[in-house]
């Protein structure tokens, strides 16, 4: 019975582990951009994956965001200009059957 009980609490802190991921993007240059239901794709060749989503050649800004409209014109701005982006990333979205990493547009997002 000890077993099964500490087996349990183990899997409980194992779960709750691998689905509090976050991070910082590595910094890229934005290769392209596109529009989704839902949010502002921006593609790159090499974004780190800090939470496991099944794709990493596009981080997604999310149009939910509070800062939306100030992050949407940054990185587009970003892109048309070539400089590189870093941002944070603290969980994934679903589009079209495949989880992509979020941006935050309120903290964290840097231009170089």
């Amino acid at each position: 019975m000890k077993m099964v009980i500490a087996f349990i609490i183990s899997a409980c802190f194992l779960y709750a582990g691998c689905c509090q991921s976050k991070g910082w993007s590595k910094t890229e240059k934005i290769e392209k951009v596109a529009f989704q239901t839902g949010g502002f794709f921006l593609y790159a060749d090499d974004w780190e994956n800090p939470n496991q989503c099944s794709k990493d050649n596009a981080v997604v800004l999310l149009d939910t965001d509070r800062n939306y409209d100030k992050a949407y014109s940054l990185l587009l701005t970003a892109y048309a200009s070539g400089k590189k982006v870093t941002g944070y990333s603290d969980g994934c979205v679903n589009f079209d059957g495949q989880t992509y990493n979020t941006i935050r547009g309120f903290k964290y997002l840097i231009v170089e």
